[in-house]
């Protein structure tokens, strides 16, 4: 397998939504005049070799070049100082978070979020708390000294995954969800978490209800062995943001490429990959439980350490 097919295989779908939607040429365009300098959080990739991440953006990026902005660079960033830095320069034009970045630094930096990703149910990610059916355990508070199987927070929405956790655990008075728990086991990807559950080797998990969902389909007997005993919706997925004073014509140009991805082929076979709909217009409703969800986290963390 090629290493673009390895990065389009396992990589993330913000990064891609993004860089596909530039290479797609626009309608009734003109001659390429633009540059573009294109950023995307460390936090956004899923699982890829750093080396191959490099090799696979830079790839991306000729395209960029060759199909709609004139020329392109890309950069991957380790931090939000950083992104923030070349924000204020004027280095960094257009840029992929997590929506747990973007909380983080929209109140200090000038961004404009443009657009996020979406399901065939919304723009919203819901997550859920299952145990088996047979296993007598119906609260959060019964799954006290038993095993917990989480993604890693290496992975798509990983950091909300052990948010959540914390966050349910903080609710019924427990600070170490170390002590609480007899082990927690932090696997590769949502699936495997699913299926430790499924077959015995752990008594909980956390993932996405779209994940439960796919899964039931293809396996029936998931969704007759699983019970979901918690639930937090919608949140919101990846965020594509740009710099608020982006020249007009090259910000018009990006938003458009961005809203008509999914109208060629590319760009539906990527989507159906990811399990998406396509990319939609940002509006601040999106933001809002996610926003709540971080600062219940917060409150009830300052909270529990006071105690302490």
């Amino acid at each position: 397998m090629s290493l673009l097919k390895r990065i389009i295989a396992t990589g993330s779908a913000v990064l891609l939504c993004l860089v596909s939607a530039l290479t797609a040429p626009a309608s009734g365009a003109g001659p390429a005049t633009f540059h573009i300098n294109i950023g995307f959080s460390s936090k956004a990739f899923v699982n890829i070799p750093r080396e191959d991440i490099r090799v696979a953006v830079r790839i991306l990026s000729q395209k960029v070049a060759k199909k709609t902005v004139g020329s392109a660079d890309t950069r991957i960033y380790n931090s939000l100082a950083e992104i923030e830095r070349d924000l204020r320069a004027k280095k960094l034009d257009a840029v992929a978070l997590t929506p747990e970045d973007f909380l983080e630094m929209s109140p200090r930096t000038p961004i404009e979020p443009v657009m996020v990703t979406s399901t065939d149910k919304g723009p919203e990610v819901e997550l859920v708390l299952l145990t088996r059916k047979d296993s007598g355990i119906s609260t959060v508070r019964g799954l006290n000294d038993r095993t917990i199987a989480v993604p890693a927070r290496i992975v798509q929405y990983g950091n909300m995954y052990f948010t959540w956790l914390e966050t349910l655990l903080m609710r019924e008075g427990v600070y170490d969800k170390g002590t609480f728990f007899s082990r927690v086991k932090e696997t590769k990807n949502p699936s495997l978490s699913l299926m430790q559950v499924f077959f015995h080797q752990a008594d909980a998990c956390i993932v996405t209800s779209q994940v439960f969902e796919l899964t039931s389909e293809l396996n029936p007997q998931i969704s007759k062995e699983l019970k979901i005993i918690a639930r937090v919706d919608k949140l919101a997925g990846g965020i594509i943001v740009i710099r608020p004073d982006l020249q007009a014509d090259l910000k018009q140009k990006l938003i458009q490429a961005l809203r008509t991805i999914h109208e060629d082929q590319e760009g539906r076979q990527l989507f159906l990959l990811f399990q998406l709909s396509g990319l939609i217009p940002y509006r601040p409703e999106y933001m809002r439980a996610t926003e709540a969800f971080f600062t219940e986290h917060r409150t009830l963390k300052r909270r529990i350490s006071r105690k302490h």
